[in-house]
């Protein structure tokens, strides 16, 4: 799972303290949180989930995002759609109707989780993608019924197992969807050792969705991806390539921490490659966004932090400043208070008199 809150600090910056200006523009998204209903294997579901959406009527193209697997009965059902609020929040700038749920076995969904990858002795890496296109078609289904949605535009953007899941429905795709990103995809890496259980079980997997493969698919990886390295992501792209797959592989430099983040955090890197692919499709690309006031007197190490401020795709952050020069940022997928809160804690660490000289919230819950 990724963490909900991110915060750096440092001790080099001159403060000023800028409250938000009174009348200021409502943020530009929407985000919502229910129940879908789906029907899966004609047994009538809930399932765990959430939208973000641009303001206005519509209708608006539909990018359904699709979520990894932590490990364990315990983390899959401490899964939520929020720790996926970053990855909805990039397609709704670009003016999509971002919906993202847990599917069966996961969060608070209803039904009985079908996606194990068995054991390291005996994978089933296939039959585990197949059951989650499944769930992931009938999300599509569900999606497609929200208000302002055109269900003839869709795109499917998975991460992790969920991009695995996605390369699998695009052997299947439901009506309406355009193409597919896999962001950092791949099955049965293993966190104790720190490897990927058969790998050729599970390049032979991709092969497969290759050669059943119908619509146009995009591959983003980093080079640090500690749960699948370049070498394998090459390898399993070049299998779905021979095998018939329309699919290009971008492979992005370092991104911090761990490159297998690389959807929720390294959307500076991915942009450029995505709005391309969204393009070929006739899809909505980056818009114009908001960028935060730059506080004045910030020296190098501060203006440096500020910009990855400003870069952060995490809809809700808060730059802090104090009188001794400390700093320190903080970004949230949860709420605004949180990310003033991170911020705040952070920078007064180094001086108490720590204030907020910049805050920007993306999203209205409702």
């Amino acid at each position: 799972m990724l963490r909900l809150v991110l915060a750096i600090a440092a001790a080099i910056a001159a403060p000023v303290f800028a409250p938000a200006p009174a009348g200021a523009e409502p943020p530009p998204l929407l985000r919502s949180h229910f129940d879908l209903p789906v029907t899966i294997d004609g047994q009538s579901l809930r399932l765990e989930a959430m939208e973000v959406r641009p303001r206005g009527a519509g209708p608006f193209p539909l990018a359904v995002i699709a979520h990894g697997k932590a490990s364990g009965e315990d983390g899959r059902r401490g899964q939520s759609v929020v720790g996926l609020t970053a990855q909805a929040a990039s397609f709704a700038r670009r003016g999509f109707v971002a919906v993202a749920a847990m599917r069966r076995g996961y969060g608070a969904s209803q039904g009985r989780y079908s996606e194990s990858d068995g054991s390291c002795e005996a994978t089933r890496y296939r039959q585990a993608s197949r059951t989650g296109a499944k769930d992931l078609a009938a999300i599509i289904a569900g999606a497609a019924t929200r208000p302002g949605v055109d269900r003839s535009r869709v795109v499917v953007a998975g991460e992790s197992v969920g991009g695995i899941t996605a390369l699998a429905l695009a052997s299947m795709p439901p009506s309406g969807v355009l193409g597919v990103i896999n962001f950092a995809g791949g099955r049965g890496h293993d966190p104790k050792t720190g490897t990927v259980c058969q790998k050729e079980k599970l390049i032979d997997t991709i092969r497969a969705f290759g050669a059943a493969g119908r619509l146009p698919t995009l591959w983003v990886y980093a080079e640090n991806d500690r749960s699948f390295e370049p070498a394998l992501a090459r390898s399993m792209h070049q299998a779905y390539a021979e095998a018939g797959g329309r699919g290009e592989l971008v492979m992005l430099g370092p991104i911090p921490r761990n490159g297998h983040a690389v959807f929720a955090q390294g959307e500076p890197a991915w942009t450029r490659p995505v709005d391309d692919f969204l393009r070929k499709l006739g899809l909505p690309t980056q818009q114009v966004g908001r960028r935060p006031a730059e506080p004045p007197n910030l020296g190098p190490n501060g203006k440096a932090a500020f910009q990855q401020y400003a870069a952060s795709s995490y809809p809700f952050k808060a730059f802090a400043t104090a009188p001794t020069g400390s700093f320190a940022w903080a970004a949230s997928m949860r709420s605004m208070g949180e990310a003033r809160r991170q911020a705040l804690a952070t920078c007064q660490r180094s001086a108490p008199a720590c204030e907020l000289s910049s805050q920007q919230a993306d999203i209205e819950d409702r």
